[in-house]
């Protein structure tokens, strides 16, 4: 989750983070929706902010925040700073690894490499799912690496398992794991995870 400065959740952006990085039409896992009334229960979130919560996953858009960082927001920063023609690469972690592997998957050639730390694929119905059986044979050229936690895999907490486990297929689902797809375990929990999945990435893709 997204915190304040104080450690808090914000949780209006953390409804935007979730319309904007979630693929369109992906669907909410039971796990996560019981997650969500638990936080009601516990009094960490009102009726109207979970209710309001979900709502934002029903009505995601990263089709249209894939199409504004490339077409809107990156000629802006080109134009007032000036950024290498060539090069360009795409890290998300959590929800914004599951964005990365949605831009991954749309074939687009802007971005060089894409990293996907620890993707947030919590149902087994995920739209990069059905993106990849509609890829067929096929992959993109574009380079992708996938980093994992361990701590989510052997961890009790079931949205992360399911996480994990999700993410796992879908890379054993790749039709060729060729040298354009990297993956690698970490040993984090899903908290701790986004600095060394991040570094990971790095090393793997953007070293010369």
């Amino acid at each position: 989750m997204p915190l304040g400065r104080r450690g808090k959740v914000v949780r209006g952006e953390l409804r935007v983070r979730n319309r904007d990085l979630v693929p369109p039409g992906e669907p909410i896992a039971k796990e996560f929706i019981d997650a969500v009334e638990m936080g009601v229960q516990l009094g960490a979130k009102t009726r109207e902010q979970a209710d309001a919560y979900l709502a934002e996953l029903s009505d995601s858009r990263g089709n249209m925040f894939l199409s504004f960082l490339t077409a809107d927001l990156h000629p802006r920063i080109e134009r007032d700073y000036g950024t290498a023609p060539s090069g360009h690469g795409l890290f998300g972690y959590s929800y914004g690894g599951l964005f990365s592997l949605y831009a991954w998957l749309t074939g687009g050639t802007f971005f060089e490499s894409i990293g996907a730390g620890s993707p947030g694929i919590v149902s087994a119905d995920s739209q990069v799912f059905a993106q990849l059986q509609a890829m067929g044979d096929s992959q993109p050229a574009t380079k992708l690496h996938v980093t994992l936690n361990d701590r989510e895999i052997l961890g009790d907490v079931a949205i992360y398992q399911n996480l994990a486990k999700n993410a796992a297929t879908f890379l054993q689902r790749l039709p060729s794991r060729s040298g354009s797809v990297t993956s690698e375990v970490m040993h984090e929990t899903h908290v701790t995870g986004l600095q060394a999945s991040f570094l990971s990435y790095l090393r793997t893709c953007r070293t010369r």
